[in-house]
């Protein structure tokens, strides 16, 4: 299958990236497909790819101060222009997710970054697509099999986090 979107978590230098086990971007990638994708008919017929990079931000997210905000998206989660590869025909997004956020929800650490992916989700496509709102993600979220996320591992092991550039 040719996937038209793919989430990738890039290796952090200092060691600030979290043990994902990649089982949990497998979910979200499917959950993307049947859930977004083919309901509304984007992406899927498109020539382009749709890289996900995510990176974990060190800096805690409530230093930021409250002024500032990036394209209106929550201060907690910055969704930067895309660079495109036309010889590869994909466009890499990258997404920066502050850590210290994941870390402050009262669920819990992988809780916190699995609602963080919804969050970047969600923004993503709203602003981007005009025929998908706010209001079609309440049904969205609904969708999402909390008890399987909660099944996988985690922290995962080390052989099951492939990071981009993972050299721990």
């Amino acid at each position: 299958m040719n996937s038209r979107f793919i989430i990738e978590l890039f290796d952090e230098p200092k060691g600030k990236a979290l043990p994902i086990h990649y089982k949990t971007l497998e979910y979200f990638e499917n959950f993307v497909m049947e859930n977004i994708l083919s309901k509304f008919k984007v992406i899927l017929n498109s020539k382009w790819t749709h890289n996900f990079g995510i990176f974990f931000n060190a800096i805690d997210y409530k230093n930021v101060p409250k002024y500032v905000t990036f394209d209106g998206v929550e201060k907690s989660l910055v969704i930067l222009p895309p660079n495109s590869f036309s010889k590869e025909s994909v466009k890499a997004y990258s997404v920066q997710f502050f850590v210290s956020k994941i870390k402050d929800n009262p669920k819990g650490e992988f809780i916190g970054f699995c609602e963080m992916m919804l969050d970047f989700i969600e923004t993503f496509f709203v602003l981007n697509y005009k025929k998908i709102s706010e209001s079609d993600f309440i049904d969205i979220r609904k969708k999402v099999d909390w008890d399987y996320l909660k099944a996988i591992k985690y922290p995962a092991d080390l052989k099951d986090q492939h990071f981009v550039g993972k050299t721990k």
